[in-house]
């Protein structure tokens, strides 16, 4: 009888990375119906992939972003070759990356040839930057494709639930609005705070329980010293990963930035409006029902462009959506 894989899976280091990567986890398990999942991943992201089921042990390595980390990397190897892990799936495109599953000599070590990295794996796929979704670009390692039945999905308790409305004096008897101003990824993914501020106001002149996410403080100075905010709260930088995701769990209506926020509320059930600008919603959407949410996008001739900060210096994708138009779209989903 034909055993199952004791697989191991190498996670990105983005928080919405790793939620999309759960596609890919369902659908392992669909394929191999009783094998054995591990993960390898970044230490600040555990509570993230605690809510994830279909893995079994986390593997940390916690190495500073740009860094080699060669003695932590040959320190894992030993780790890695006591579990006798059958296949690897290698999602970051580093040659760093699939080094400790070659080192460990995995028998099949399954990613895309980036970086010069073809002699480290066994199964190769050819890499095209944005020929395929986010998503997919995961799933087709293990040659499969997206359909809504492997929609990324965490498992949230009600108990501890209870515990977060609970922790941060949540009121329920109105519908709870999320804003999410913040995107780790660069200022050209942020919808300017303005607008942010706009869109609060317009929500609680209709008596919504508004709530700002995120870390940038920056946001929170410009929301605490802006009129007419008195009842909208702000959780920036008072929460942790854990936190966020529960709060997102109860929200009836999330806005954000293209973020790793996004794909959390995604992933929690809450319905969205996604607002897109340097970024392309074909690329990485959110990975919802067509009825749990909407993209807003002015595909202008200049977007996407992927980069960091607006290189023509006006981010006109962004600043041409709207807190009205936001506004107006949201209602249709309350």
């Amino acid at each position: 009888m034909k055993t199952s894989p004791n697989i191991l899976v190498i996670l990105p280091s983005w928080i919405g990375d790793t939620i999309m990567s759960q596609s890919l986890l369902f659908e392992l398990k669909r394929i191999h119906k009783d094998c054995n999942i591990d993960v390898i991943a970044r230490p600040y992201i555990s509570e993230l992939i605690n809510l994830i089921p279909e893995i079994n042990k986390k593997i940390f390595l916690d190495i500073n972003h740009g860094s080699f980390g060669l003695s932590e990397r040959l320190n894992l190897v030993n780790e890695i070759k006591k579990n006798n892990y059958t296949d690897v799936y290698i999602l970051p495109n580093s040659f760093k990356s699939a080094i400790v599953p070659w080192l460990a000599r995995i028998p099949n070590r399954i990613g895309y040839t980036t970086e010069f990295r073809q002699m480290l794996l066994t199964k190769k796929y050819k890499y095209k930057k944005h020929e395929r979704t986010m998503v997919d670009r995961y799933l087709h390692l293990a040659n499969c494709k997206y359909n809504s039945q492997i929609q990324p999905k965490l498992n949230i308790s009600a108990q501890y639930q209870r515990s977060i409305i609970e922790k941060f004096q949540i009121k329920i008897d109105k519908k709870i609005i999320m804003l999410c101003p913040d995107a780790e990824f660069g200022n050209a993914k942020k919808w300017p705070v303005e607008h942010w501020l706009s869109l609060a106001k317009l929500f609680r002149e209709q008596d919504f329980s508004v709530f700002f996410l995120g870390k940038d403080t920056h946001i929170d100075d410009r929301i605490s010293c802006e009129e007419g905010l008195s009842d909208v709260r702000s959780l920036i930088g008072q929460t942790s990963l854990l936190d966020v995701t529960y709060l997102l769990s109860i929200s009836n209506l999330t806005i954000s930035n293209d973020s790793g926020l996004m794909h959390i509320a995604g992933s929690v059930n809450s319905k969205i409006i996604a607002i897109y600008g340097s970024s392309s919603p074909i690329y990485t959407p959110p990975l919802i029902s067509e009825d749990s949410g909407e993209v807003i996008y002015k595909d202008l001739s200049c977007s996407p462009c992927f980069k960091k900060e607006c290189p023509l210096s006006h981010l006109n994708c962004l600043r041409s959506i709207s807190a009205e138009e936001t506004f107006d779209i949201a209602l249709n989903y309350l």
